[in-house]
């Protein structure tokens, strides 16, 4: 592995999520005109554009936010940034319009495979080279990179509900749900799902060595500004 800049300290990721960003817990309803869960009190702002209802996570400024969470992901951080492609460390689209968005995943398989799905939103260069610092699960070479054409929304990862008892699923972790099934209609979701189509994979030192070392240090100082200003 080529050997890159130290990382910036400090630096944490757009979509974790801090101590003090609690979610709210409305209660969970049958849905009154169709089979699913609800929220007694549900607004518009409460579903996607699929229909598919979602977690409240707080919203707070910067300073309001607590310690962060490192291995935590705030629900609506994640949406956004997966539904606009932005980098989930800083929140850069890519650079070059034309060029695919960069994914960064933890290695399970030894490549990224067409149609994966993940709920790991894309990285610019510099934070991927950042996030091989800093992230535990990658550390030690343990990921795959890979840019992809397409990345339709596939679904969510959220709690499923008992249609009997609603009450989630019992020791179940969050559960991917793809978009139009019958179980869509009793999940809550905490994560957007896409699937990647169009894979290309990347060689992240053959990416850090076209930036050049005086650039990343650069990349990665700005990124830490941006940690800084309180994305």
């Amino acid at each position: 592995m080529l050997a890159l800049p130290p990382a910036p300290p400090g630096v944490v990721p757009y979509i974790a999520r801090y101590s003090e960003e609690k979610l709210l817990k409305p209660r969970i309803v049958q849905h009154p005109l169709f089979p699913g869960v609800a929220y007694a009190d549900e607004t518009p702002y409460d579903r996607d554009s699929f229909g598919m209802l979602w977690v409240r996570p707080v919203l707070l400024p910067k300073r309001r936010r607590g310690e962060p969470r490192l291995r935590e992901i705030h629900a609506y951080r994640q949406r956004r940034a997966m539904a606009n492609m932005l980098c989930q460390v800083c929140t850069r689209p890519p650079e070059d319009p034309d060029e695919p968005p960069l994914f960064l995943l933890k290695d399970t398989s030894g490549l990224v495979v067409e149609g994966e799905r993940t709920a790991s939103p894309p990285v610019c260069v510099p934070c991927a080279g950042i996030s091989i610092h800093l992230c535990h699960g990658l550390r030690g070479g343990h990921y795959v990179a890979a840019r992809a054409m397409y990345t339709p929304a596939w679904g969510v990862a959220g709690l499923v509900y008992d249609p009997d008892t609603l009450t989630p699923h019992p020791g179940k972790d969050l559960e991917r749900v793809e978009y139009g099934t019958p179980r869509a209609a009793w999940t809550v979701a905490a994560r957007s799902v896409v699937a990647l189509y169009g894979v290309t994979p990347v060689d992240l030192d053959e990416e850090f060595a076209r930036f050049g070392m005086a650039r990343l240090e650069d990349e990665f100082a700005r990124v830490a500004g941006l940690v800084g200003a309180g994305l």
